[in-house]
Parts: C-alpha cells; structure tokens; sequence
C-alpha cells in the first residue's frame, strides 16, 4: 500500500453523504426498479417451465441450456456495447423505452414456438430487447443518485429485478399448470408493454453529472482501452463474469432441479423458490445497499470487499442446497444462500461506476455485462445441462443434482478476484 493511502482513507471517513435526493429522482428509480422487475422476470421465466418444455418438445438437458443461456446470451453480450455507447451519446430514456417494449413482445412471442430453432430465435429477440436495459439504467441512476447514494440506488434497482425473479418464478408456475406454459409466456411478456409507456411519458433526461468530455468525440475502442488500462476494474469485470456463470446456472436449473429430485409440482417450486428467491434477494441487496452507504464513506474498498465476502461465503451454502435430503430444508438454506450472495451483488455493480468516467459509465457496465453474459447466461446454463447429460449414465435423475454442485465452485473463484479488485482499488479509483 502506497504510504499516502491511510490518510485518503482516514479522510474519507467523514466525506458528506452528497445533496438531497429529489422527489423526481426517487420516481425515477421507482420506474427503474419496476423496469428491473420485468427484466430480470421476462429473462429468467423460462427457468421454471424447462420441464413441461422439454416434454412436449422432447428436447435434452443440452438444449434446454442453450435455450436459457446462450440463446438469450449471444445477442445481449454482442448488443450491449454498441447500444450503451448509443446511452453514452443520445436519450438513455427513449432507447429504455424502445428495449422494454422489444423484450416483452418477444417474450410474448415465445409462446408460439413450435420447435426448438423456433425457442431459440424468440430468446434471442428477448436478449436484443434487454441488451440496451441495464447499462442505460445504470447510468441514469448515476445521475439521478450520485455519490455514496449511487450504491443504493442501485441496489433498490436490483432488489426490483430479485422481485420479478420471485415474482416471475411464482405468477409462470400458477399460470402453466393453471393454462400451459405458452399462455403463462403470453401473460408474462404482454405485462411489461404499458411500461414502456410510463418511461416514455414520465421521465426526464437528466444532465450527466460531472460530464468532463462528450463521449461522441471518444471512440469505442479508445473508451475500452482506458477502462481496462484499470487493474482494478479488470479484475472487477472478471469477478462479477465468474459469478454470473456461477448465479444464472444455479438459478436456470434450481426449479427444474426441485422438480426431478424433490418431485415438487410447478406449483410448489415456483412459490416455495420464487418466494425463497425474492424474501432473500430483496433483503440481502437492500442490506447490502445500506452497508454500503455507510462502510464506503470510511474506506472505499468496502464496495470491492463486500461483495467478495458475499459471493465466497454463499458457495457452501449452495453448495448445502444441492445436499440436503428434504426439499423444505434445501429452500431455506436457498434463502440464506441467496441472501448472503445477493447483499453484494449491487454493491458490486455500482463500483463498476468508481473506475469509470461519467461520459464512459454505460460502456463500463456493457463491457461487464458483455463478458457476464457470454459466462454467465451463455456457458452457466449451458455446461450445467452439458455436465447434466454426462453424469446421466451412471447417476440417472440425480445427474442435475451433482452438475449444479460443482458450479458453486465458481463463487469461491469470484470471490478472489474481488480481492484482487480491491488491492488496486485506491490507486485506480477516479474521484
């Protein structure tokens, strides 16, 4: 540690908390969260409905990866760069209006797949829809919110996408054995139309806090390379991508895996999960939020240590999940696991933000999600069904249940490199 370090923290120690938040930009995050809501709902709905998928279709374990991974991955990793330097330059509000829209529609429009290339083109359109959502709203909240309060209004932002998680794992499993999971989709994506709406009509285009340079004049490839000239933020990127490949393959294959093991119905897995999911994750990054507000202020690398205490220490509790002999038990250690994982998950996205300049925001948060997609939606699912299929021979139903134990390894692998983000985090923060 460089011998001036001690002091900056020690000064930062009683750093303002910044201006008061106004009274349009909490409605701003609320339609924000509600925006995460049906993000995270219309992404991960598939989840609890790959059974009754696979057996009307007759599709494999492979497939079913591909279906919820990379099909979905593929376009939202190669879209998201270009559409969060479309944030950097024009209305972020207009272009969130237009990709909450695209998404639902093609939500929707899952429904009426035949087959599995049919499947597979409807989850892509979903992912071109959502590619342009998180950077734009991320970097809206960095200017509604700034300052330690960002790492909040952050966190809100992902507790709205842990409630459509829940809620969508709850609301599809009522609807599919109620009415079949293609009117469950039908349902599920047509919901999210009216709020595209309310962002178009509602919000306001904020001015960019601290813009120092308009980001139409820096090229792409001049704006990557100073990002990740960061030590600090490489290996920030590189810890949230190991953890996505561990969380969206853990989360595609937990209600299906419920389901082969345990014998739960629809029903039963998506309000027994669905609720342990979003009790767990809501309160885990609102806790994580309000540690953050507090812990940053005194020294900065709390936002890098938090979460790398999160996301290690939930690996043996999913790792329990997978090992308990009776389905109640294992929910609720998923309600602890998620908990502990989720209290740093916000906590991580708004330090992405710190090594990041205002006009280079959303092209920080794309640059993460371009490589958290491709691991984590795209591989995660994918070699989990791949590992599933493998194992099948010798352990039969139980195949799903060991492929999903040796994913947790990779929250362990995440949590080090949040370690190593934080040794070079006073060197490479901006202020």
């Amino acid at each position: 540690m460089a011998t001036g370090e001690p002091a900056m923290v020690q000064g930062a120690a009683t750093a303002p908390t910044g201006p008061a938040v106004s009274s349009g930009a909490w409605w701003a995050l609320a339609v924000l969260t509600a925006v995460s809501f049906f993000n995270y709902m219309d992404r991960m709905v598939l989840a609890v409905l790959l059974e009754p998928i696979k057996a009307e279709l007759g599709l494999s374990d492979s497939q079913l990866g591909l279906l919820s991974g990379l099909a979905f991955a593929a376009f939202y990793a190669t879209l998201g760069i270009p559409l969060a330097r479309l944030a950097d330059r024009t209305s972020r509000v207009r272009l969130l209006a237009v990709c909450v829209a695209t998404w639902s529609l093609m939500t929707a429009a899952t429904g009426l797949a035949r087959s599995f290339g049919g499947l597979f083109l409807a989850r892509v359109g979903v992912g071109v829809g959502e590619a342009g959502c998180v950077p734009a709203a991320h970097s809206l909240i960095g200017d509604y919110m700034p300052g330690p309060r960002r790492a909040l209004g952050i966190s809100v932002f992902q507790a709205g996408g842990l409630a459509g998680l829940s809620g969508g794992l709850i609301l599809t499993g009522l609807l599919a054995d109620q009415l079949g999971w293609r009117a469950a989709l039908f349902a599920v994506g047509l919901a999210g139309v009216p709020l595209a709406l309310i962002i178009a009509l509602t919000l306001r285009e904020p001015a960019r806090q601290g813009h120092d340079a308009p980001a139409s004049t820096e090229p792409a490839g001049a704006a990557l390379r100073a990002l990740l000239g960061r030590p600090a933020l490489r290996h920030l990127v590189l810890a949230l991508s190991v953890g996505a490949f561990a969380t969206y393959g853990l989360t595609q294959w937990i209600p299906a895996f419920f389901i082969r093991v345990h014998g739960l119905s629809l029903t039963q897995i998506g309000l027994w999960s669905g609720t342990a999911s979003g009790v767990g994750g809501i309160l885990g990054v609102m806790l994580g939020g309000w540690l953050a507000t507090r812990l940053i202020p005194r020294d900065p690398r709390w936002e890098l240590w938090l979460p790398a205490i999160a996301y290690g220490g939930s690996a043996p509790l999913y790792a329990a999940v997978f090992l308990a002999p009776s389905p109640f038990l294992a929910i609720g250690i998923k309600l602890a696991a998620t908990f502990l994982a989720a209290s740093g998950g916000g906590v991580a996205l708004s330090a992405i933000q710190s090594f990041a300049e205002p006009h280079r925001r959303a092209t920080a948060v794309s640059l993460t999600l371009f490589l958290s997609s491709l691991l984590g939606l795209g591989l995660g699912p994918w070699l989990v069904g791949v590992a599933s299929d493998a194992l099948a021979p010798a352990l039969g139903r139980e195949s799903l249940r060991y492929a999903l134990l040796i994913s947790t390894a990779a929250l362990l692998w995440a949590g080090l490199h949040f370690l190593l983000s934080a040794r070079r985090a006073l060197r490479d923060r901006l202020p």
